[in-house]
């Protein structure tokens, strides 16, 4: 699956035995319990060929829900088109985060990364960010964060236009 991230526990079951004065059972159980509570949670992407299902989210979304700023992201059965300053691009298979927010995650927040890079996910759209229905974040993902790669322009623009909602 492109972009799935999984965590290797084998490196952190190592160090927790080596770290042990003793190799009783309770301490091979304990670093085991340990990794396999760290992989439970893993969140996978799964890639759509369109949007067709989440008519909820369809719409045109613009900073803070004016529509007379940019950037502005619309949404449809054909997937995201993103305008920033008059580019205009149509992404029709991104990733959903399906299990981005955790395995018991019950609330009405979706995640979907648009784009792919040799990093991995440079950004993260969420909508119905903090379960507010017609608000959607977009954050920095694995571009942006410090000492890592810097976000592009066009990503930059996408994350400082944030939070977006549904224009009216």
């Amino acid at each position: 699956m492109p972009g799935a991230r999984t965590f290797d526990c084998t490196i952190l079951v190592e160090t927790a035995m080596r770290n042990q004065h003793s190799s009783s059972f309770s301490s091979i159980a304990a670093a085991a319990g340990l990794a396999s509570m760290l992989t439970w949670g893993t969140a996978q992407a799964i890639e759509v060929k369109d949007l067709k299902g989440f008519e909820a989210l369809f719409g045109r979304y613009a900073p803070g829900g004016d529509c007379a700023r940019q950037p502005q992201i619309m949404v449809d059965a054909a997937g995201f088109t993103f305008d920033l300053a008059g580019a205009r691009e149509t992404i029709t298979n991104p990733e959903f985060a399906a299990s981005y927010g955790g395995n018991f995650y019950q609330g009405i927040t979706q995640w979907f990364f648009p784009f792919r890079s040799a990093q991995g996910y440079p950004i993260l759209l969420a909508f119905n960010d903090g379960e507010k229905p017609g608000v959607l974040s977009v954050s920095a993902h694995d571009e942006g964060w410090r000492g890592g790669p810097p976000l592009g322009p066009r990503n930059q623009a996408l994350v400082k236009g944030s939070p977006y909602a549904k224009c009216s």
